[in-house]
């Protein structure tokens, strides 16, 4: 089974074993309650779960106090990647990225994503096109996704050269 990272718990919430999680991801439908969360990889059973102010806080079943709770800080969670697609439509994971084909509206190649960076702002896209390498911003206003398909709608790779190959 494939499992995709999607939070961190950074700390126990509380004196009941609630736990305050960062995500990893910005999908925040993840934490609703509804589906399967493993701590570690390993299967964990929701009582609650809520999101606000950007953390989710999780009650798990095998979490019953404060001090358990603690014992948890710091553990990553994860859910399967086959969940991850079906909650997700128009996100992809950076592995799924590498390699793909980039074609404009008209269906003519315009460059293949070798690699992927992110410099906190958005994720930038590393393309190689005739033997040069682009660093282009991953934005709704560069790039169209549909069905898990990605095409250029806007060509700005001038000016954005990292290095020839």
């Amino acid at each position: 089974m494939e499992f995709v990272c999607v939070g961190k718990i950074i700390k126990p919430q509380g004196i009941k074993g609630e736990v305050k999680i960062a995500p990893l991801v910005d999908i925040p439908a993840i934490f609703n309650g509804k589906h399967q969360l493993f701590i570690e990889k390993r299967p964990s059973e929701f009582k609650t779960a809520t999101f606000r102010l950007g953390y989710a806080y999780v009650l798990f079943k095998e979490i019953l106090d404060r001090n358990t709770a603690e014992k948890y800080r710091n553990k990553f969670i994860y859910i399967t990647k086959e969940e991850f697609e079906k909650i997700s439509v128009d996100d992809f994971l950076i592995e799924d990225l590498i390699g793909k084909t980039l074609l404009d509206e008209n269906g003519e190649f315009v460059g293949q994503i070798m690699g992927v960076t992110d410099y906190g702002f958005d994720d930038i896209l590393i393309v190689s096109e005739n033997d040069h390498l682009y660093e282009v911003p991953f934005r709704k206003d560069i790039f169209l996704v549909q069905d898990k398909e990605i095409s250029v709608i806007r060509k700005e790779f001038d000016g954005a050269k990292v290095s020839q190959e």
